[in-house]
């Protein structure tokens, strides 16, 4: 499923703030609880991985800035690790009141989307031969890159904070822990670390308020229902993080979350009903056709002296598709008087073949070798994202540091 510039922008705050949640969550409970808990968290995701062989996700967010929805949105995503199948569900509402919703399903041979409120499922078939990944395998963090060392951080952070925890025995044998930290419980330490962390999430966001500084975290509550069997049911999590923007405005950002692991063994998912649907088959490598070669432009824009100022444009022209291959350049343009807001403008060619990597490689202005990728967004649009992280041949994630960068281009027709 693709999301929307927009959609991955507030999608971003709110999986760094996720983050934040279970670690400042995980800091309280330090001891016994916080051995409990750390075990409970790594048993369900390697059951995720590998051990359950359905299962259903639910998940429910909101994100409000005092007090005023930001963002709503609910995932309903069902799994079958045995036979390769998955489904989910996604609604988002924004401050605006502007609702969208997303529709997928995979399996070994092929995957069905619908977004929006386009009509068409578009269904693309794969061929025996294509090296891709399980549409239902579950990447377990605990076994990425430097997890390790992030854990034994974690552990080692803040001891004085395990007085915060209640551990109870569950009414089916299981666990339930609880922690809650309000504004005077919250070390320096943690308050300083979050301070950087939510300067660097928020830092660019046009859609969020533009907090700089006077950063602290407000309150933290959390619990975690873990069954019988060692594994969560169920996680709640709401923090408060405050701060003041340029204009000394002082903003509380809420984030609300519940997750909840469900019908383990009974989950059951089925290719939807197409009979009478407007469909459209796409190509493997993406969906790009010769109808995409054209040019793509977006506007640079930056929050100035509290008005949204226009200070440059960002060009992609396809230049050619061929079969899987797609051909094309990048630019950037800045306009006189913002350079300094905007030193280092890219240019660059790209060659992007799906069939080969998920990924493209060029060359930023710095002259340092990053990673791209490319792909249709709806009519008339294409996504176009930079300084990828590569992790490992079938997946990646957004790393991208540039300013006021929006992925998402436009068609121009002359």
């Amino acid at each position: 499923m693709k999301l929307s510039k927009k959609s991955i922008t507030v999608l971003s705050f709110t999986l760094g703030a996720c983050l934040f949640v279970s670690t400042a969550f995980a800091d309280t409970l330090l001891g016994s609880g916080y051995d409990r808990l750390k075990d409970s968290v790594k048993n369900t995701a390697a059951l995720m991985e590998k051990g359950l062989n359905n299962y259903t996700v639910e998940a429910l967010y909101s994100l409000k800035d005092n007090d005023q929805t930001l963002l709503q949105a609910s995932t309903f995503a069902k799994m079958d690790t045995v036979n390769q199948l998955s489904e989910e569900n996604t609604v988002t509402k924004t401050a605006k009141g502007e609702t969208t919703s997303n529709y997928s399903y995979s399996d070994k041979k092929q995957s069905v989307r619908k977004s929006g409120t386009d009509n068409t499922y578009y269904v693309t078939e794969y061929p025996a031969d294509v090296n891709r990944k399980g549409p239902a395998d579950f990447s377990n963090p605990f076994k990425e890159k430097g997890a390790a060392e992030i854990e034994k951080i974690v552990d080692a952070v803040v001891g004085s904070l395990k007085d915060y925890v209640q551990v109870e025995e569950g009414t089916d044998g299981g666990k339930v822990y609880s922690g809650s930290l309000s504004e005077a419980q919250v070390p320096a330490v943690v308050n300083a670390v979050s301070s950087f962390g939510i300067k660097q999430m928020l830092n660019d966001e046009r859609d969020l308020p533009e907090i700089e500084k006077d950063i602290f975290v407000k309150k933290v509550v959390g619990t975690a229902v873990e069954n019988k069997t060692g594994y969560l049911e169920n996680v709640t999590g709401e923090i408060t993080l405050s701060g003041k923007d340029k204009n000394g405005v002082q903003h509380d950002l809420n984030l609300n979350v519940i997750v909840k692991l469900s019908a383990i063994g009974n989950t059951k998912i089925a290719m939807p009903d197409l009979k009478g649907a407007k469909v459209e088959k796409v190509s493997y490598s993406g969906g790009f056709s010769s109808k995409y070669v054209g040019t793509y432009k977006n506007d640079i824009i930056m929050d100035k002296d509290g008005k949204f100022v226009k200070i440059g444009e960002r060009t992609v022209e396809i230049t050619s598709v061929d079969g899987d291959k797609v051909t094309g350049k990048y630019s950037e343009t800045v306009y006189p008087g913002f350079e300094s807001e905007y030193p280092n403008k890219d240019a660059f060619n790209f060659e992007y073949n799906p069939a080969t990597s998920s990924t493209f490689t060029y060359t930023d202005a710095k002259g340092e070798q990053k990673n791209g990728t490319i792909h249709p967004n709806s009519a008339g649009k294409i996504y176009f994202e930079m300084s990828i992280e590569v992790i490992d041949k079938n997946s990646w994630k957004s790393s991208s540091l540039k300013p006021y960068y929006d992925g998402e281009f436009r068609r121009i027709f002359e």
